[in-house]
């Protein structure tokens, strides 16, 4: 029973706004981590002012939603920087970290102590760390050979299959309705899916022309559109060269075919949505920054102000209006969307009574699922289900 009601503030926490960054109106801004290259951002689920940033410094966290940071992890390796992190949701002191090269590490504790968790790890070169939204001790890993699965939050490691040959996997995935369903971008073979919960994968690349796929959203209203970020060949980075042409591509099918959006020949690095304008989706790229409303279908550029074509990361706060931020090779950016709830597709306002309608729906639906998994072992994935 005490598990279910910690769940209670972080249920109060997703219905109520941060403290925007400050930044003007529809303009990019540099608000901090200045000449500092910014690898990942991500966020505390249960306090969205909590921010966590891997840059070329190391790890870094924020409390006041990106204005200012201090460095966490001192007994961390510090010969290289981590390139992944992320956040058990149901215990936002427990923290992972990926290296190139030298595994995955965590902490228990907020980042004060962490300790390897390499051991049985097939591959120390992990290029991205993904919590399942099902189970937080299921971890989904991409490495160099592949999909590194731990079902215990990484004390043991075992290898998914279906990979016909050794590729990095850049980006996991994972269907927010059902958490069976996952996608695997690669650096040189396409986009991988797996309907098993990553037991096993099946390439899904047809009409991809460009198969480095370096990101990957699922759009959680309708999980069978998805959109894959590419490498551009002509962008000077350091991922593998798939085919010709990079850019966004989109499926509404759920992986069975792909097609090219507006937003071609340049090399998309991350995708981030805002829950509460349904269709809107950001772009960060080699060449700024990016705008859909309908669902990835079509893009419009939003660098007024942006001093820096070198997005790696976006990541959008859970306020209104929407702020998203950017980690680039020089610093943090922030861009206020003033005017998105005037476009089309951006969705409707959520009245504060459904709001907190929805969170007290949420509330019981978590205690739910607590008790039981606790009164039931949690089932392996069913090897033979279906991709599709």
């Amino acid at each position: 029973m005490t598990r279910i009601f910690t769940i209670l503030p972080f249920c109060v926490f997703l219905c109520a706004a941060p403290a925007p960054a400050s930044a003007g109106d529809n303009a990019w801004n540099k608000i901090a981590l200045d000449a500092v290259h910014i690898l990942s951002l991500t966020g505390d689920p249960a306090r969205p002012s909590t921010l966590y940033a891997v840059t070329s410094q190391g790890l870094k966290k924020s409390l006041d939603s990106g204005n200012t940071w201090t460095g966490i992890g001192a007994d961390l390796p510090g010969d290289i920087p981590p390139n992944s992190v992320a956040v058990n949701y149901l215990n936002s002191k427990e923290i992972y970290v990926g290296y190139e090269g030298l595994g995955i590490f965590k902490t228990l504790d907020g980042g004060s102590t962490w300790r390897s968790l390499n051991e049985g790890l097939p591959n120390l070169y992990v290029r991205c760390i993904v919590i399942s939204p099902k189970d937080p001790n299921l971890l989904y890993v991409g490495i160099q050979d592949g999909v590194a699965i731990s079902t215990n939050g990484g004390k043991q490691w075992h290898m998914s299959s279906g990979f016909r040959r050794a590729v990095n996997v850049n980006c996991i995935a994972i269907d927010p309705r059902n958490p069976q369903y996952l996608f695997a971008g690669t650096g040189g073979a396409g986009v991988f899916k797996s309907g098993n919960g990553g037991v096993s994968w099946i390439d899904v690349n047809e009409g991809l022309s460009s198969l480095s796929v370096l990101s990957l959203y699922i759009d959680p209203e309708d999980p069978d559109v998805v959109l894959a970020g590419a490498y551009h060949p002509a962008t000077p980075t350091d991922f593998y060269v798939g085919q010709s042409n990079g850019g966004a591509f989109r499926t509404v099918d759920g992986g069975r075919t792909w097609k090219e959006t507006g937003l071609l020949t340049i090399t998309i690095f991350s995708f981030a949505a805002h829950a509460q304008y349904p269709g809107v989706v950001y772009a960060g790229a080699w060449g700024g920054a990016y705008r859909s409303t309908d669902r990835g279908a079509t893009w419009t550029d939003i660098n007024t102000g942006l001093d820096n074509p070198f997005l790696h990361k976006v990541y959008v706060l859970p306020g209104k209006p929407p702020v998203i931020l950017a980690g680039t090779t020089y610093g943090l950016l922030s861009y206020t969307d003033a005017n998105i709830a005037t476009l089309p597709g951006a969705g409707d306002d959520v009245p504060p009574l459904v709001r907190y309608g929805l969170a007290a729906v949420a509330v019981l639906a978590v205690a739910v699922f607590l008790l039981v998994r606790r009164s039931r072992r949690r089932a392996s994935p069913d090897s033979r289900k279906p991709v599709w």
